[in-house]
């Protein structure tokens, strides 16, 4: 003991050192591996949202599998059949309004149809009320596989496409059908908390109401078709999907936060540079970014900006419009070591106008259906302007999401457009009246010829 003493006494500032240094090591190791109290995930935790990994699958509800009827939709994705000539469910013409199918896309359509109708009939038979969860694991993360994404779209993209076909050929009940199974479809996704997963459906929607738009100028339809397709467009507008769809995305994130797979690293890639070595590395890198400070300092950044994304889709239209907007301005992150956030952030701000979008396509198609069914009712009169439509034909006049304003309408003769202004806040008439009814690409219009 005295030896010791006197070696401590002889080398003083090495034994402060090493004391030092000590301490500071026990408070790295204690800072790393010893859970705290964290305010950030305890308020995110409050506001009913999940946090972790756990907690995802939760989050997504489940549905007893007989009443599921993701479970259908699955075993019809896979009868599917695509056509000989690239897939044509997808490459129908883009149809100026008010024109008819080619006769030769009309016979390959029917061609193809024909080779899918085992598929349709099941798709057709799924009844309104039923609820859907695809079979897919969110506790995986960013890993989280949705093979079903391809299959829904490419299940709409053959309902919405026969749905054409029969108004082509006047038959407007089985148009009503078709675009009504196509609708059921692309709504199995509205419970689904991911953001690929509300992309696709928006994708979805855009394609099918388009057809819809050239099936009313195509064929006349009945006003309890008109109030069917009605009820469903207006329940597709879910105002609560993306917000969910982002909260979901922060829960991946927080959980990569204490993964050392959730690093990104801009690594050399190189022979023998792979498997366990880089795994190894990357492992080191994490815990050295940790220590230091630098992964608290992402994480507290990717937190407060997902906050802010999630409480801009909280709002209502359109003051969601105006705050998805500013969101854009404190994505770009403060500092180069934020590497998650420098990744992650940036793609998450196309999430607002893709929803806005959805948004002004939905309303634009819900007032033109409530315009249908007026015409219905007033021997062939349109409206003169569109508050005439509520309460008798919709409940009420839908707003533009971009300003809150009146939806835009315009009448030329016996045809008509239905706009919003879009995303740029800049009225530009919704559509020019020439022979082919071209929409203007600013704003977003639903156009009915006849």
């Amino acid at each position: 003991m005295r030896t010791w003493l006197e070696t401590v006494r002889r080398n003083r500032l090495a034994a402060l050192g090493a004391g030092v240094g000590s301490l500071l090591g026990l408070w790295v190791l204690w800072s790393l591996f010893i859970p705290h109290r964290d305010p950030i995930v305890e308020a995110i935790r409050k506001q009913g949202y999940p946090v972790c990994l756990e907690e995802l699958d939760a989050y997504y509800p489940s549905v007893p599998a007989e009443e599921n009827a993701a479970l259908i939709y699955t075993n019809v994705f896979a009868l599917l059949t695509n056509c000989p000539r690239a897939d044509t469910s997808y490459r129908l013409p883009s149809l100026p309004v008010g024109h008819c199918l080619p006769p030769d896309e009309v016979r390959e359509l029917k061609d193809c149809l024909a080779k899918n109708q085992p598929a349709l009939r099941l798709l057709y038979s799924v009844p309104a009320s039923a609820h859907s969860r695809y079979p897919t694991r969110l506790a995986d993360g960013f890993n989280t596989l949705v093979p079903h994404l391809s299959g829904v779209k490419e299940a709409v993209a053959w309902l919405r496409a026969e749905g054409l076909l029969h108004a082509t050929e006047g038959d407007a009940e089985k148009a009503t059908q078709a675009f009504l199974a196509a609708g059921r479809v692309a709504e199995s996704l509205g419970d689904e908390p991911l953001i690929i997963s509300q992309w696709v459906r928006y994708v979805c929607w855009a394609g099918l109401l388009s057809r819809l738009e050239c099936a009313l100028s195509l064929t006349t339809f009945t006003d309890s078709q008109l109030a069917a397709l009605q009820k469903l467009v207006t329940s597709s507008e879910q105002p609560r999907a993306m917000a969910r769809a982002m909260a979901a995305e922060r829960a991946s994130g927080i959980s990569a936060f204490a993964d050392p797979r959730g690093m990104p690293l801009a690594l050399p890639q190189a022979q023998g540079w792979g498997g366990p070595l880089r795994d190894s590395v990357e492992t080191a890198v994490f815990w050295a970014v940790r220590a230091a400070g630098f992964k608290e300092k992402d994480r507290v950044f990717y937190c407060d900006t997902m906050a802010k994304h999630i409480a801009a889709l909280e709002l209502p239209y359109p003051a969601r419009a105006a705050a998805g907007r500013q969101c854009a301005a404190f994505t770009t992150a403060p500092s180069r070591f934020h590497l998650f956030s420098q990744m992650h952030l940036p793609v998450l701000v196309s999430s607002h106008r893709k929803d806005a979008g959805h948004v002004a396509n939905v309303r634009v198609a819900i007032a033109a259906l409530a315009i249908e069914r007026f015409r219905l009712a007033h021997t062939n009169a349109l409206p003169a302007s569109l508050e005439q439509l509520a309460p008798e034909c919709c409940e009420s006049v839908p707003a533009d999401p971009f300003d809150g304003k009146p939806l835009r309408y315009k009448t030329h003769g016996a045809s008509y457009a239905v706009y919003s202004i879009g995303s740029d806040g800049r009225d530009d008439g919704g559509v020019v009246w020439d022979s082919k009814f071209t929409k203007v690409p600013r704003d977003v219009a639903f156009v009915v010829k006849h």
